[in-house]
C-alpha cells in the first residue's frame, strides 16, 4: 500500500474514531468532565474505538466483544487481580446520633493460584450448597441472605476461609 494510500486511511480512521466518541459523549449525557475523560478513556483503552480488524465470534455481538476483552485483559505471568466491595450505611439512632459505618472486602488473587474473583464467588456458592446439603439451611426456595439464620453460619465458614468484611465507624 502506498504511502498516500495509508495517510488517507488514517485520515479517515481519525474522522470516524473522533465520530464515534463525539456519538458516546452525546448519548451518555456524562455528569462531569472527569468522568467523560475517565469512561472514555478506559473504552478507548479496551479497544472499543479501534480500527483494528476483528474476528467475529459465536452468534452475536457480545461474544465478539467478550473474545476481544478476553484478549486484552489477560492475565500475564505473575500478574493477579483485585476484588473489593464496600457497603455503605448511614445510621441515625433514636436520640438523633448519626453515624456512618463502612464494610469492606479486599482480597487480591493468587498470581499462581485461584483468581480472587473466582474465590469470592465459588467458595460462597459452595458453602451455601454445602449448608443446604447438611439440612443447616432448610428454608425452601431462594433467599438473599438478609436473615441472620442464613447468613451467619454462611459468614462464620467464609471467615475460617479468610474471606472477611472489615466494618469500621467513620
Amino acid at each position: 500500500m502506498s504511502s498516500t494510500v495509508q495517510r488517507l486511511k488514517a485520515a479517515v480512521d481519525l474522522i470516524i474514531y473522533s465520530d464515534l466518541i463525539k456519538k458516546v459523549i452525546e448519548l451518555a449525557q456524562f455528569p462531569s468532565e472527569s468522568e467523560q475523560e475517565r469512561i472514555v478513556s478506559g473504552l478507548k483503552w479496551i479497544g472499543l474505538f479501534s480500527t483494528d480488524k476483528i474476528t467475529p465470534r459465536g452468534a452475536n455481538l457480545l461474544d465478539t466483544l467478550c473474545a476481544a476483552l478476553e484478549a486484552r485483559m489477560a492475565y500475564g505471568p505473575g500478574e493477579r487481580d483485585l476484588v473489593m466491595l464496600q457497603h455503605k450505611f448511614v445510621v441515625e439512632y433514636d436520640d438523633g446520633r448519626r453515624e456512618t459505618i463502612t464494610s469492606t472486602l479486599e482480597r487480591l488473587g493468587d498470581p499462581i493460584g485461584h483468581s480472587a474473583m473466582a474465590l469470592t464467588v465459588g467458595v460462597p456458592a459452595g458453602i451455601a450448597t454445602q449448608l443446604v446439603l447438611d439440612g443447616v439451611l432448610k428454608t425452601p426456595g431462594v433467599h438473599a441472605p438478609y436473615d441472620a439464620s442464613i447468613c451467619n453460619p454462611i459468614r462464620e465458614l467464609l471467615e475460617k476461609e479468610g474471606i472477611t468484611m472489615v466494618d469500621r465507624v467513620l
